[in-house]
């Protein structure tokens, strides 16, 4: 498993509209400021959009703001609502599916591997990034 540059730009834009949060913020000035390349970032935003994690406003003054709570927003979050559900190996992608998965001596490694994983995802929010690196 690898995590995209897809899924890195939306912690990045989320990340910068956290810092921001309850501002507008141009998608130019995410782009310059994240590095994220500036025709790649409106899908990202859409994405996030749908989730009611951000909303946009065209025209002056306009942008995009964060309008969820950092808090409440982990990694693991973002990074199931970019990539689909997050597995280490296939045969964890789908539980039970795996032919092997009563025989595999492998498995029960992958699985609290995985579940590791999951965790440290799941305890670290946009908030938690913010506050470490305000520091």
């Amino acid at each position: 498993m690898e995590v995209t540059k897809k899924a890195e730009y939306a912690i990045s834009a989320l990340l910068e509209l956290a810092i921001n949060h309850g501002q507008f913020v141009s998608s130019k000035e995410i782009a310059l400021r994240r590095n994220i390349p500036r025709n790649f970032l409106p899908q990202i935003i859409a994405i996030l959009g749908t989730e009611g994690w951000v909303e946009g406003v065209r025209g002056p003054g306009g942008g995009v703001r964060l309008v969820s709570d950092p808090d409440i927003i982990t990694i693991l979050d973002v990074l199931e609502l970019i990539e689909g559900p997050i597995a280490l190996t296939r045969c964890l992608a789908s539980e039970g599916n795996c032919v092997n998965e009563g025989s595999c001596q492998l498995h029960p490694i992958w699985a609290k591997a995985q579940k590791a994983m999951i965790q440290v995802l799941t305890d670290i929010t946009l908030a938690d990034i913010i506050e470490e690196t305000a520091d």
